[in-house]
């Protein structure tokens, strides 16, 4: 039998992840791309949306 290798995240990884996550959901993380990419065209979703 062979066991298979699960996907773990490591400690940093998540801690990036919940940063990202957590600025969406804040709407913070549209001021960002607006500083990286000028030409940066932001559409507004339903927070639902974004949460899912």
């Amino acid at each position: 039998m062979v066991k298979k290798q699960q996907m773990r995240w490591t400690p940093r990884g998540a801690h990036l992840l919940l940063q990202v996550r957590t600025r969406v959901l804040n709407n913070d993380l549209a001021a960002d791309f607006y500083r990286w990419y000028p030409g940066f065209t932001h559409t507004t979703t339903d927070r639902h949306d974004l949460a899912a």
